[in-house]
């Protein structure tokens, strides 16, 4: 009978001892949203019908929809992964060796915003407040009649409120994705600015950075932009950082509405109707799908007429194409009964790579 080989003892893994807490490793896969802001110009002048500016007006939130701050993401992460939260007397974090306290005087201040006593926030249940109905709001932000609260997404809510809350979720309670779905906090924050019921930001602003701090899977490190100007006000220095680059759809304006399907017709603002093939052309019935996501998200091919509303093909026996390739120009032809003839010349150029 064979002897028994000795029993080997197990050794702990070298790297056990380095490795990151968990939160740690959550917060580095956490994605960060790119700042954005509102240009309430844009709105007045050219959807005067929607209010924006006036909502906003209304609830003291103009300075922080329109805040333009550069986005530092490593600071930002660091600010996450060592935040405590205290629901008295807000966050306290170590950034750069430096000990920062931020409270809701400090985000007051610095977004000049005014005082309100009204502090509410939830991540997942219906907000509590006397004489708070769901129901009625739901109502209220659809234009339709509720008898019991539900689950909505974007596409039913009133137009204005699609742009409502495009904004609350890239300003007032960040995420990232897709936005189709509208939570109880979204439609409390949504029946709040249409009724003009004053909130504190900054309770809310602490409170949501805690829910993401805390949460068990990754989620979209929110208040980039609010966070540069409370580094600046604590003299971080941001020499040698990392910023996110500006991009166009770093402002939401009128050319957001494009973007959400939301076209101009006959003088109106109408949702754009998601078939193409039919010659009804936009519907101002609510978009049915995704039309509301995040515009850093990855995007789907989109044709023509999504931008430039629908045109009815010519019919089959005269659409005749016929392309001549030529040296140096290539020329489309298209029969005068469909369009009009258009000629696209294109001189091609010969670029080298120098691959080693």
């Amino acid at each position: 009978m064979a002897a028994k080989r000795p029993r080997r003892e197990r050794l702990p893994s070298p790297s056990s001892d380095d490795e990151a807490p968990p939160s740690e490793q959550r917060i580095d896969k956490c994605p960060i949203p790119v700042g954005k802001n509102v240009d309430l110009a844009s709105f007045t002048f050219d959807a005067p019908s929607f209010h924006i500016e006036d909502y906003f007006v209304a609830m003291g939130w103009v300075s922080l929809v329109t805040l333009d701050e550069k986005v530092y993401p490593n600071i930002m992460k660091e600010f996450y992964k060592d935040l405590i939260f205290s629901p008295g007397s807000g966050i306290t974090c170590l950034v750069r060796n430096k000990r920062l306290k931020i409270t809701r005087d400090l985000i007051r201040s610095i977004l000049h915003l005014e005082d309100c006593d009204l502090r509410i926030y939830s991540s997942k249940t219906i907000p509590h407040l006397e004489g708070y109905n769901l129901a009625k709001a739901c109502s209220r932000v659809t234009g339709k009649h509720f008898e019991e609260a539900r689950r909505l997404s974007s596409n039913q809510l009133t137009l204005p409120c699609r742009v409502l809350h495009n904004i609350i979720s890239h300003i007032i309670v960040p995420r990232k994705g897709h936005l189709d779905e509208v939570n109880h906090f979204d439609v409390f924050l949504l029946d709040s600015i249409l009724v003009g019921r004053k909130l504190d930001f900054p309770y809310i602003m602490l409170h949501h950075t805690n829910t993401v701090h805390r949460g068990h899977r990754p989620m979209a490190l929110p208040y980039g932009m609010i966070l540069t100007k409370i580094f600046q006000h604590h003299q971080i220095s941001f020499r040698d950082e990392v910023v996110f680059s500006e991009k166009p759809t770093n402002t939401i304006d009128i050319r957001t509405l494009r973007r959400m399907k939301i076209i101009k017709q006959d003088g109106q603002w109408v949702a754009q109707s998601k078939g193409f093939d039919d010659e009804s052309g936009p519907s101002t019935l609510p978009f049915e799908g995704g039309e509301d996501m995040d515009e850093d998200a990855p995007l789907r091919p989109r044709l023509v007429h999504d931008h430039i509303g629908h045109r009815p093909p010519a019919p089959a026996s005269t659409r005749t194409i016929l392309i001549f390739l030529m040296v140096g120009s290539i020329r489309l032809h298209l029969p005068s009964t469909a369009y009009s003839i258009q000629q696209i010349s294109y001189k091609p150029r010969l670029v080298g790579y120098n691959l080693r």
